[in-house]
């Protein structure tokens, strides 16, 4: 069922207004606005435009119920009998309730629904016609969708540079490798985290050049001798490497791991997705990095990759978990969830932190289980 004309009221949580008018198709939406939500309605405005849908803003002021009275019947009586489906989400209880049942009177079979959208449990609910039971959300938004509901927007993106991609899938291999032999490996990884930090702990002089403490064990052996074959570092067989610069000493700090998930997402078709993202904040000035953001069935899935042991440093190991939890809060909206992907197993106080937190983590052997936490979560 589509309407000329979708009505809903500015919220704070855009996406409960933008994604039945992605799904209705309306031709025009009408966005009701309290002062305290005119900025809201703005952003809304903004989202409806990239979808080519047009919308207009109807100030409807909310001072006491004998005005949201009045304000309701204004609205219905400037519609003039023209077919609508009110959105009831969003507003408070008062003004949804005195709207709908104050457009059922004026316009009367001109009103050809009233729903509200449960994001929570992905469905349009159909309150009249009741007989119409519910809707399953289609699958629509895309990132920069959710992003900007909350007035977010991407910056720069690695993974959706065709060069990043390309030296991505060179190394494919290895990088596969890596991350199968993730639960035999955790040695391997603080030793190469760490001098890869040593090496790029002066930017404007980096030392390529660093010694592990003792010489790798046959299984290391195997992997450096890879890394070779894929021109990342030189060895010489003992306890000296070389980086072959800044990408490689990168990609062993942990980058590996991000490309890792790169494969294992674009493997399961999510609706949207990135890798090392920047996100610029509304005031278009702050900006945060994340490992990846995922976008599946309307929610945001946001990720961070480590491959540095936890428990070392007590504070920063917080701030990791804070990160995660705020920034998939603040991007995603009430449709959000974080994970943590680390090479090594967590520490008792890391892990506690994640689930007081609700970071779902995979570490060290459970990192395997990447692909099916991946498939749970997006169905």
């Amino acid at each position: 069922m589509s309407a000329p004309i979708l009505l809903c009221f500015a919220t704070g949580q855009n996406l409960a207004n933008l994604i039945p008018a992605l799904q209705l198709r309306p031709e025009t939406v009408w966005i009701l606005t309290t002062p305290a939500m005119q900025a809201q309605a703005q952003v809304l405005r903004k989202l409806l435009e990239r979808h080519q849908i047009s919308s207009q803003i109807e100030a409807f002021a909310d001072d006491d119920i004998t005005t949201l009275q009045a304000e309701s019947l204004r609205i219905a009586e400037k519609l003039d009998g023209q077919p609508v489906i009110f959105n009831a989400t969003g507003g408070t209880k008062q003004m949804a309730f005195i709207m709908a049942d104050n457009a059922l009177q004026v316009l009367g079979p001109e009103v050809q629904g009233v729903i509200y959208a449960d994001t929570q449990h992905q469905r349009i609910d159909w309150l009249r016609p009741a007989a119409r039971g519910s809707d399953p959300m289609d699958n629509l938004l895309t990132l920069e969708d959710i992003l900007g509901a909350q007035g977010y927007r991407l910056g720069e993106v690695k993974s959706r540079q065709p060069e990043w991609i390309a030296k991505v899938e060179a190394r494919s291999q290895m990088t596969r490798e890596l991350g199968e032999k993730v639960d035999k490996l955790g040695g391997l990884f603080g030793a190469l985290n760490g001098l890869a930090q040593k090496a790029l702990r002066d930017p404007a002089r980096p030392q390529y050049h660093q010694e592990f403490d003792y010489a790798p064990s046959q299984q290391y052996a195997d992997i450096l001798r890879q890394a070779n074959k894929y021109q990342l570092l030189k060895w010489d067989g003992d306890i000296a490497i070389e980086f072959s610069g800044e990408d490689a000493a990168r990609y062993f700090g942990g980058g590996w791991i991000e490309e890792y998930l790169f494969f294992k997402l674009r493997g399961n078709h999510p609706r949207d997705f990135v890798i090392s993202a920047e996100i610029i904040a509304p005031d278009g000035k702050t900006s945060n990095e994340m490992d990846a953001l995922v976008v599946h069935r309307n929610r945001l899935l946001a990720i961070e990759c480590k491959t540095s042991r936890f428990g070392r440093d007590a504070g920063k190991d917080a701030d990791i978990m804070y990160k995660i939890d705020s920034l998939a809060q603040r991007a995603g909206g009430l449709m959000h969830k974080g994970m943590l992907l680390s090479a090594r197993p967590l520490d008792e106080v890391s892990a506690a932190r994640a689930r007081e937190h609700g970071i779902e983590v995979l570490a060290g052997p459970h990192l395997k289980k990447l692909t099916e936490r991946l498939h749970q979560w997006m169905d």
